[in-house]
């Protein structure tokens, strides 16, 4: 019943109603607690949503695809970019021993050629599990993370999937270095793809958090209001690249 209501109110954008709901059922059911969080993204996004974008975003999904791009080609332009370890807007997020660019590179004609590779790569392997709607990037930036580097947990309000791309990274499965999702949901459907089988194999959990250790040429993609941070510690290698971005869907 409680969660009837609170999807009554979800798929008619009454996003600041769900938020008290919730906060008043949790008093009586702690499960209910975390859709707090859930519905407080679609409220600071400040927009109104189609039910059917609405039905895609409802369930947490992370897909996990190999995409076989030249990673020595980006990084010499990453070592390139004239503003490199320059103080910016971000510089002050409260990550550690972290240097992000700024997030307009998929403007930025040095990057613009990745940027439509990814965004193309993207639409053609996961566009059906979208009701066949697009997505387009809109904003892209790339982190260089040094050793013992800390991005703390956070996630990405302004976007309705966020991805990382993977330049370098340490090959050690011994370690817990990784990229951390934080699941407050029931369940968590984890879509790894098969090249051999031309497919995606999915997987569902319901672990409060999921440390995945990706390799170099991994993308990862997941829904934006997923919580996420990335622990380095103890790494092996001086800078570890990746190139982050966001997605939204086109025409929304």
């Amino acid at each position: 019943m409680l969660n009837k209501i609170l999807n009554f109110l979800y798929f008619r954008n009454y996003f600041r109603v769900a938020i008290f709901f919730s906060k008043f059922f949790s008093l009586f059911n702690s499960n209910i607690k975390k859709r707090v969080s859930f519905f407080n993204y679609f409220k600071k996004r400040k927009k109104n949503f189609t039910k059917d974008i609405l039905e895609i975003l409802y369930n947490p999904r992370v897909f996990i695809i190999n995409f076989p791009e030249n990673t020595e080609k980006i990084i010499n332009q990453i070592y390139k970019y004239e503003k490199l370890y320059k103080k910016n807007e971000f510089s002050n997020d409260g990550h550690i021993e972290v240097f992000q660019s700024e997030h307009n590179l998929h403007k930025n004609p040095k990057f613009q050629e990745i940027s439509n590779e990814l965004e193309k790569f993207i639409n053609s392997k996961l566009q059906k599990y979208f009701n066949y709607k697009k997505l387009t990037i809109d904003k892209l930036w790339f982190v260089i993370t040094k050793k013992s580097g800390i991005i703390k947990r956070h996630s990405h309000f302004n976007s309705d999937y966020s991805g990382v791309f993977y330049l370098n990274v340490e090959e050690n499965v011994e370690n817990t270095n990784g990229l951390k999702l934080y699941n407050s949901f029931e369940n968590l459907e984890i879509f790894r793809y098969s090249v051999s089988n031309n497919q995606f194999n999915v997987e569902v959990t319901n672990e409060k958090s999921l440390l995945l250790k990706p390799s170099k040429n991994d993308l990862i993609i997941f829904n934006s209001f997923l919580e996420h941070s990335v622990d380095n510690k103890n790494s092996k290698i001086n800078e570890r690249i990746s190139l982050p971005f966001d997605l939204v869907f086109k025409n929304e």
